[in-house]
């Protein structure tokens, strides 16, 4: 994109939001991250986002991140494939080690008892 598709680009925000203001430093700031993408892709990512919001868009909101990167919850079959995945459980040191860690962080001291065997 060059530094005139983006003055276009914050052009069509401030039409369709009136509270977003198109300055020098905006088309220069914006310029530096949209550079790399294309004016249509960006274009329509923005008609995408102005027919649910009623906010001007961030920056990072008019750039799609690639596939994978995104927090999605799953649906129910999403879940059931991930709670079938069997999982090594960790190790009795690992284990220890943890609760070690965990009563350090909590301030809890743990005195050592010996077992006794009743009869």
């Amino acid at each position: 994109m060059t530094k005139r598709e983006t003055f276009t680009l914050l052009a069509l925000i401030a039409v369709y939001y009136e509270q977003f203001e198109c300055t020098q430093q905006k088309i220069d700031s914006w310029f530096l991250v949209l550079k790399d993408y294309p004016l249509a892709q960006i274009e329509d990512n923005l008609l995408a986002y102005v027919a649910k919001s009623a906010y001007p868009p961030k920056l990072s909101e008019l750039i799609l991140k690639p596939a994978g990167t995104s927090r999605v919850i799953p649906n129910c079959d999403g879940t059931d494939d991930l709670l079938t995945v069997e999982q090594q459980p960790a190790s009795e040191k690992v284990i220890q080690a943890e609760l070690r860690n965990m009563r350090e962080i909590l301030g809890i001291k743990r005195e050592e008892t010996s077992c006794l065997t009743i009869i």
